[in-house]
């Protein structure tokens, strides 16, 4: 899927705009044939109304959230590599979402894990209840 248009940054997309996802960490991808999620534990910045100040010991305050692209018209994945990482509390996670850029209906998303690039509406975000 090939891009020319000019790329605006993802916090100016609604329900986006109070989380830092540079900070965030992947804990999984869903893939189901009406919609591409990504469950985050994301980093909130002041404004979110679940923002509170960090725990001792973190920057930022996170919350669990969903990222979904719903009604996919095209996902290509550029590169895909979805290598686990563990830290030193035993807790596994993807990686950060490092870059996330949109147009219109076009978006791409980069990070350890992997290269995708989606033509969907734009996303939904909704807290996630870990089952």
């Amino acid at each position: 899927m090939e891009h020319r248009g000019a790329l605006r940054p993802y916090h100016e997309l609604p329900g986006l705009e109070h989380l830092h996802l540079e900070d965030s960490y992947l804990l999984q991808l869903i893939e189901s044939d009406d919609r591409l999620t990504f469950v985050v534990e994301a980093a909130l910045r002041e404004g979110h109304p679940q923002w509170h100040p960090a725990k001792p010991g973190k920057q930022y305050c996170y919350r669990q959230v969903r990222i979904a692209f719903p009604n996919p018209s095209q996902i290509t994945w550029v590169e895909r590599t979805f290598q686990p990482f563990k830290d030193r509390y035993g807790d596994i996670d993807y990686g950060n979402i490092d870059d996330f850029r949109w147009d219109g209906s076009w978006f791409m998303l980069l990070g350890w894990w992997g290269h995708v690039e989606i033509a969907s509406a734009p996303p939904v975000v909704t807290d996630h209840v870990p089952a």
